[in-house]
């Protein structure tokens, strides 16, 4: 190739690139940046994606009504803690300390130390999930080594599983998605899958009351109470009334730290916090148990 043409073809070159260099100084103002994203505003609209899919996957077949139903309950409720959520942050500040006095006073079974919920930090959560998923692991192996033990695999739908997994996949970010995934799984038998999508969902917002409680119910089922408590505690501290979490913490204190009057008081929350909810006549059982257990009877 004819060196004069390699040369002008350098200088063209170094030409356009020093005229973009100088124009940047040129500038009189930056191009202007957008704002960054608003977390609670991104939950709103991954929670009503989520409502959507749901509803598409009940009009085409790929869920039940029972399920649907359940999920669609799960899903509003979600709603409504963030929608709470927005209309605390956006109130002037006086009617805003008022709702949260109001609405989101600590119940008497929980006890924090400040009023606000302190964030987790990432390196505590991998500590946590990894920890849970070791003991699972060994716990299963431990049961796979006594031959009289072996118990058939869960059965479970592949198509509903299918649409949960799909979501995530079309969605990774979304922590609706990731939470029912979870809770499918958790449902499934599907312990260490399960655990994988609850530390998904607490590394994208390390406070879900959700993910925590949910984490706090499969270690006890480990045998590790005491861990169990503290993570259903923190569940609490973002969400004090939140009813899975205080039915998980009576059951907690009753049958895996022998606690029962500390049980009593978290399943009467329970029934207060949710007086139509699912475990509505478990929670009464379990009263009825705990003074049992107190009485001596």
């Amino acid at each position: 190739m004819n060196p004069i043409a390699i040369s002008f073809a350098v200088a063209g070159l170094a030409l356009v690139a020093g005229v973009g260099v100088i124009a940047g100084y040129l500038r009189e103002a930056p191009a202007p940046v957008e704002p960054p994203a608003d977390p609670l505003e991104d939950r709103r609209e991954a929670l009503l994606r989520s409502l959507a899919d749901l509803e598409e996957a009940h009009v085409s077949g790929a869920l039940d009504a029972a399920d649907y139903h359940r999920l669609r309950e799960q899903t509003e409720g979600r709603m409504a803690r963030v929608l709470r959520a927005l209309d605390r942050r956006d109130a002037p500040a006086g009617s805003a300390r008022t709702a949260v006095a109001l609405e989101d006073a600590p119940a008497p079974t929980v006890r924090t130390d400040t009023a606000e919920p302190r964030r987790v930090p990432p390196w505590a959560v991998a500590v946590l999930i990894g920890g849970t998923v070791l003991a699972v692991v060994v716990a299963s192996l431990a049961r796979d080594a006594e031959p009289q033990t072996q118990a058939s695999p869960p059965q479970t739908s592949d198509d509903a599983l299918t649409f949960f997994e799909r979501r995530v996949k079309d969605h990774p970010d979304d922590l609706a998605a990731r939470l029912d995934l979870a809770h499918r799984y958790l449902d499934a038998g599907m312990i260490e899958r399960s655990l994988s999508e609850y530390a998904v969902a607490l590394e994208l917002d390390p406070d879900d009351a959700e993910a925590l409680a949910h984490v706090g119910i499969i270690l006890y089922q480990n045998g590790r109470a005491e861990e169990a408590l503290r993570s259903v505690d923190r569940a609490l501290s973002t969400d004090p009334r939140y009813p899975e979490a205080l039915f998980f913490r009576g059951v907690i204190l009753l049958r895996g730290l022998d606690r029962p009057q500390d049980a009593i008081s978290a399943f009467e929350t329970y029934l207060e916090a949710a007086p139509f909810g699912t475990e509505r006549q478990t929670a009464k059982d379990l009263i009825a148990e705990a003074r049992a257990s107190i009485s001596g009877t």
